[in-house]
């Protein structure tokens, strides 16, 4: 009998299956929380080009044209991601109508592909992804082409900590597991981390930011595989090499939370 070769997706957390759950509760505040925290990270967007490399939702991509962005571009690797990200454009319109539906696009698409056309943009955007893609140094290498001279980058990657070893291994269990496996993951872990964001950052675990919730980015986390990290100076040491300078570093209130950077091209 000829065994069939798993496809490396099969040993991927479905993040198109989150967002969706996601996308199919939204509310105005999720999109107006998002939209406040994009403006906090890059504040003047008007008129300049946004790449949002892994967009999810799009929730990020449709806030950077209601804040003037002249080309929006939102790439994911998961098809659900990109059909969600379309969607929401309409929905969130009748929110806010500064939305820019002409200058907003989504495609299927991934940042490690060696046939990509991506040009280069004012602001490239990726919050949260790259430590996701199964090679995230090949992902740093790969973004920091995309971003135009005097351009704009800014990432989000989970801090390097004793305890990431464990997290990398809770994550591959779920992905490896049943459903029920993963449900009692979830509901263990909707407690675990309810009370070390309490204990570590002394802050109300529900009280979420960036339009995410609760259940959806406790999910998310014991999910979220492939997983890696790096600490600040690993980050900062490997874009300062290559020509950027970091203007902004927002360090996680955790232990193994993102680490926010914001760099500027400068040669």
């Amino acid at each position: 009998m000829i065994r069939q070769k798993k496809s490396p997706m099969a040993e991927r957390f479905g993040f198109g299956k989150n967002w969706k759950s996601f996308s199919e509760g939204l509310r105005p505040e999720d999109y107006f929380g998002a939209k406040e925290s994009l403006e906090k990270l890059v504040p003047n967007l008007k008129d300049k080009t946004f790449l949002d490399v892994g967009c999810g939702s799009g929730l990020f991509s449709i806030a950077a044209g209601a804040l003037g962005a002249k080309k929006v571009l939102g790439i994911d690797v998961d098809p659900e991601c990109i059909a969600i990200s379309k969607k929401l454009v309409d929905e969130v319109y009748k929110w806010d109508p500064k939305v820019r539906k002409d200058a907003i696009e989504f495609r299927v698409e991934s940042i490690l592909s060696e046939n990509t056309k991506l040009q280069r943009y004012d602001i490239v955007y990726s919050w949260g992804v790259l430590h996701h893609t199964g090679d995230m140094y090949k992902a740093f290498d790969a973004i920091k082409n995309l971003v135009a001279d005097k351009g704009i980058l800014v990432l989000a990657i989970y801090n390097r900590h004793i305890t990431s070893p464990v997290w990398k291994a809770v994550k591959y269990t779920y992905v490896k597991s049943p459903r029920f496996i993963r449900r009692i993951l979830v509901f263990l872990f909707l407690i675990v981390k309810f009370f070390g964001v309490l204990i570590t950052s002394r802050q109300n675990p529900l009280k979420k930011q960036r339009g995410m919730r609760y259940y959806t980015d406790v999910v998310d986390w014991v999910g979220g595989y492939p997983y890696e990290y790096a600490s600040i100076d690993e980050v900062r040491n490997f874009f300062e090499s290559r020509g950027f300078v970091l203007k902004n570093c927002i360090k996680t209130a955790g232990f193994t939370g993102c680490n926010e950077f914001v760099f500027q091209m400068v040669s």
